[in-house]
């Protein structure tokens, strides 16, 4: 767990917390930013122990080979198609076709609202897959959601349409919110940038008069120093540190000078850019994908074996038709080759059935998770947000808060060089 830190005046404290989730069970929360261990690799989630067996999968590849005569047109899997394929915004989800065109019915949700499980201890049999790579609670809350539905023996309708809608409405979201994410990004540097070249032309116009003193007069390289050996800024204690350094020295200089405040707040323009980017866009950044790199994989493997599914119902029907009609007519039963044939493919249409349903089951349950419930993946983000903000205002109200001063020393400034002439303020002056 991370350590407390002091606060600082108008900072937010950030501080690097162990798990969102079990903070806020306890009553308490962090004061800093919401996130995990940081990480450039997302963790394996693959849990050995409620993983598909090899088994099955196998017996499913090899069952679609054995004495099949015919040829099989659905062994023709569409690939996915290229990325410059994609029009919209986003890539289209791949899509579940349902068995009909009759009117949807009412969506019944996966399972009964209950309380979240309990996070089990470290070196529990079922503590499950390592996530602590992860800045996110997505991806073990999704593997959680999965085994404890697999546990409780939940059964689901197998119409998958309704949330596979859901899906691609979110995907959209989802772009939108990276396309916005990165327009505000931008918006900031250039406001930042902006601001700082007129500043600086307000100090070069200052040069060789009576008010460079309180306008164009820069940071001494002590000042300077004293900052940029405060600490590193690939850290959030680093980060805190420097910031703490930044509004040490603001307070040192007191009235100081705008070219010297403007100085101070191009360097919490770079925490700022540094926070916004970790906290909040490599946050979102990772909760999309690793729902969509989930869910994506999942749906197409659903696909295909509804496909293989499809083919045996067809194969079936036909060679039941076949022995129907060579006993109806001759009264006699089918040959023993077709009658194989038949119990050779229900057999194998069994074994589709059963993990088209598995399958099917999972995918919905993840789904459901994702888009219903994708509200307890949206509130750390929230935080972050709003945390963010809190600390950039702090930031600059810790440097531009002090113009109020400066403008006082300048108007000094002003008076003392004017006095005397007839460009001195008069009584009543705005001067």
């Amino acid at each position: 767990m991370a350590t407390e830190v002091t606060e600082t005046v108008g900072i937010v404290p950030v501080e690097e917390s162990e798990d969102d989730n079990a903070a806020d069970a306890t009553g308490t929360e962090s004061e800093g930013l919401v996130t995990g261990t940081e990480s450039d690799e997302y963790a394996d989630t693959t849990d050995p122990e409620f993983s598909d067996s090899d088994d099955d999968k196998k017996a499913v590849a090899a069952e679609t080979s054995d004495d099949d005569e015919e040829a099989d047109e659905w062994n023709e899997v569409v690939p996915p198609p290229k990325d410059d394929e994609y029009n919209g915004l986003v890539p289209p989800t791949p899509r579940i076709d349902s068995d009909s065109d009759e009117e949807e019915k009412k969506f019944e949700l996966p399972y009964t609202e209950r309380p979240p499980p309990s996070i089990s201890s470290v070196g529990s049999k079922d503590e499950g897959p390592d996530f602590s790579s992860y800045k996110t609670n997505v991806a073990e809350r999704l593997w959680r959601a999965k085994t404890e539905a697999r546990k409780a023996g939940v059964k689901i309708a197998a119409n998958l349409e309704p949330l596979a809608r859901d899906y691609q409405q979110w995907r959209k979201k989802m772009g939108l919110l990276n396309k916005y994410l990165e327009e505000y990004q931008t918006a900031m540097e250039v406001v930042s940038e902006k601001r700082n070249k007129l500043v600086e032309h307000y100090a070069s116009m200052s040069e060789d008069t009576p008010l460079w003193e309180h306008i164009g007069k820069p940071l001494t390289i002590y000042q300077m120093a004293e900052i940029e050996e405060s600490g590193e800024t690939k850290t959030l204690e680093g980060v805190e540190l420097r910031t703490k350094a930044i509004a040490k020295v603001a307070e040192e200089i007191g009235p100081g000078t705008l070219m010297a405040h403007q100085q101070l707040a191009m360097m919490q323009d770079k925490l700022n850019r540094l926070e916004y980017q970790n906290h909040i866009v490599n946050y979102i950044d990772e909760w999309d994908k690793v729902v969509t790199s989930t869910l994506d994989a999942e749906i197409k493997e659903v696909r295909e074996i509804s496909k293989i599914k499809d083919h045996y119902v067809t194969k079936v029907d036909k060679l039941r038709e076949k022995v129907n009609k060579i006993e109806h007519r001759g009264k006699q039963l089918a040959p023993r080759v077709l009658a194989d044939q038949l119990e050779r493919n229900e057999a194998k249409l069994a074994s589709c059935d059963k993990l088209y349903e598995k399958k099917s089951n999972e995918i919905s349950i993840e789904l459901y998770e994702a888009t219903k419930r994708g509200w307890v993946d949206f509130y750390p983000v929230m935080k972050n947000v709003m945390k963010f903000e809190v600390n950039r205002l702090g930031r600059e109200s810790s440097t531009y808060g002090n113009f109020y001063s400066t403008l006082n020393a300048l108007k000094t400034d002003y008076k003392e060089a004017s006095k005397n002439t007839a460009d001195a303020p008069r009584v009543g002056s705005a001067l």
